[in-house]
């Protein structure tokens, strides 16, 4: 749960498209401030699942968390008090503190999966956990972990992680082995809510794709059966503004093959550490935020055709609308209502290195978020 050039950090930014509206809220009885957390949505009760974090630059001294919160509610304008955070107390053990860790939300055994992450100030993690009713619903949240067979991957953190309920896989690319060497290996995780069968891994073997990165934006369609990933960090390469399609991404229906697309427009700058969103009925991805050296952004941008299919894909800024922009962040998550098309962000880091990071619990909400 690195920042590239920065201490520890999580990002998520809401702007508004011209003639849309952006919305902030906050409790002071919610969540401590932090950063590299997971973050899921899950449709049916409109809630948002919070796990883990860094609530201090977690380069030098690790201060990680394992607390889960739920937020629910509406937002009033600006700084209205319409969004409710929950603790949950979750029975059984529950994973160690970490941050830069995969997290998924299967709506059908409304399980939160969880996955590696950052444990330790060079130490990395490889486990697998489950929290059994993670929206609240159905009985006492439960922590569960999981034994899978095959693999395992090499432990890890800022990977890219999507979860497909369809055919509840959790899919794993690249990341950071804590200790400044990143991956660009693929993994699928089948079976992976732990309910229906042994969860399992296995390696896919895809020809040379994506330079190995760590801490760039990952998201799913589940239609097309595609990952997408865009931005990073790696080492030796810098930063990275390129967009990437891996098809057969859940390791059925064909060999899995990536794919580099060019799209037109002006490209947002490279960056790791932002968070994106993806709409599956517009073909959109939507990116916020980020860093590159000691920049921080809190810029966001719309990806057409984001898969690669239907037509060019072209990259559009977003235009504000408003005054009411969250301050540049890095390490933030981001999850997206399909329903409302409305990304929210929390948490995240707002100042850059070399200043020792400041992390923040504030919530923003981006309309329109798909851009239309």
């Amino acid at each position: 749960m690195k920042v590239i050039g920065a201490t520890v950090c999580l990002l998520l930014v809401a702007g508004a498209l011209t003639n849309h509206a952006a919305a902030q809220s906050w409790n002071s009885n919610g969540p401590l401030p932090r950063a590299g957390h997971s973050m899921v949505y899950d449709a049916g009760s409109s809630r948002i699942i919070i796990f883990g974090g860094g609530s201090t630059d977690i380069t030098s001294a690790f201060t990680g968390l394992n607390d889960v919160w739920r937020l629910y509610g509406s937002p009033t304008p600006l700084g209205g008090s319409g969004l409710n955070w929950n603790l949950v107390r979750a029975a059984g053990t529950p994973p160690s503190p970490r941050g830069g860790h995969s997290a998924g939300y299967d709506p059908g055994s409304n399980r939160m999966i969880v996955f590696a992450g950052q444990v330790g100030a060079t130490t990395c993690a490889n486990d697998v956990w489950a929290l059994a009713n993670a929206n609240g619903f159905g009985g006492n949240a439960t922590w569960t972990q999981l034994s899978p067979s095959g693999g395992p991957p090499p432990a890890r953190n800022e990977q890219g992680g999507v979860y497909d309920p369809g055919s509840n896989t959790l899919m794993i690319f690249g990341g950071d082995n804590c200790n400044n060497v990143p991956f660009s290996d693929v993994w699928v995780l089948s079976n992976a809510n732990g309910v229906s069968g042994t969860p399992t891994w296995t390696q896919l073997s895809p020809a040379p794709g994506p330079q190995a990165r760590r801490s760039f934006g990952t998201v799913y369609d589940p239609a097309s059966n595609e990952l997408i990933i865009f931005g990073g960090y790696n080492d030796s390469g810098g930063y990275f503004n390129d967009v990437w399609v891996l098809s057969n991404a859940n390791g059925t229906g064909g060999t899995p093959v990536w794919t580099q697309l060019s799209p037109t427009g002006s490209l947002p700058a490279a960056r790791a550490n932002l968070s994106v969103t993806y709409d599956p009925t517009s073909n959109h991805m939507t990116l916020f935020g980020g860093i590159a050296g000691n920049t921080l952004f809190n810029d966001a941008w719309v990806l057409t055709h984001a898969n690669g299919m239907g037509g060019t894909p072209a990259w559009t800024e977003i235009t504000p609308a408003s005054n009411v922009l969250p301050l540049p962040r890095a390490v933030h998550r981001a999850v997206y209502n399909a329903t409302s098309n409305v990304m929210t962000i929390f948490g995240g880091i707002f100042n850059p290195p070399p200043a020792t990071a400041l992390v923040t619990s504030d919530v923003f909400m981006l309309s329109h978020a798909n851009g239309q």
